[in-house]
This record gives structure tokens, C-alpha cells and sequence, in this order.
């Protein structure tokens, strides 16, 4: 329903795709919006379409949440709200990027407190 309610020339406009672009680019910016809408979630909210959701991003992921504020009314949903963050280093320094194949570089919901404390100290 996403894709359906963004054009190209919208994508485009948000976005900065140039015709040479790969269509997986385009396609991208709704897969990034999806989690936005309960929908989504139908394990924990049913069909529920009132849930609203709070997007904490850092300014990067910005137009992806301002496409997803402007279809989210057309599909049926409430927009949703963003709070936009600094961008958060790897646990290694500034220099490198997190990555959930590099366990130490991240912090997993599953970590014990005691490994969460061993990463960040």
C-alpha cells in the first residue's frame, strides 16, 4: 500500500534519484516506512490502525519519515512523530560503524547487563 502511494516523481523530488538509478533504490524508501504503521505488527496490535508510533532517527533517516508523515493518511493511518538523535558512534570510536556481524560493536537487546556493561566501559 506504501509503494502504491508514492510516485516516482515524488521519490524523486524527496530523494535525489537520478534516472540511471537502480529501481531498488526507489522501492527502499517504502520498506524504510513500513515499520511506521501497526499494520505492520499485527502479532501485537491486531487490527488496531489507531496505534501511533514515535520514530527516533537521527537526521539522516529524515526523509524517509517525511515521505512516510505525508502517505500515512492516504493509507489509512496516523502520521507518525519523529525525535531525531545525534548519530551514535560504534562502540569502537567515531572512526568505525556498528554492525550486527561484529558482536562487540553493538549493543543487542539480548545482551545481559553485565556484557552491555563490558562493551561500554
Amino acid at each position: 500500500r506504501i509503494q502504491k502511494s508514492v510516485t516516482y516523481s515524488t521519490a524523486r523530488g524527496i530523494f535525489g534519484f537520478e534516472h540511471s538509478d537502480n529501481i531498488g533504490k526507489a522501492a527502499f524508501a517504502a520498506v524504510q516506512a513500513a515499520p511506521s504503521f501497526p499494520a505492520s505488527f499485527p502479532e501485537i496490535f491486531g487490527d488496531d490502525a489507531n496505534v501511533r508510533c514515535l520514530i527516533p532517527c537521527a537526521i539522516d533517516q529524515d526523509p524517509y519519515f517525511r515521505m512516510t508523515r505525508d502517505v500515512a493518511p492516504r493509507i489509512g493511518f496516523h502520521k507518525p512523530a519523529l525525535i531525531h538523535s545525534k548519530f551514535f558512534p560504534a562502540l569502537q570510536g567515531s572512526k568505525t560503524k556498528m554492525s550486527s556481524s561484529d558482536d562487540s560493536s553493538s549493543i543487542f537487546v539480548t545482551d545481559s547487563a553485565k556484557k552491555i556493561k563490558d562493551k561500554v566501559t
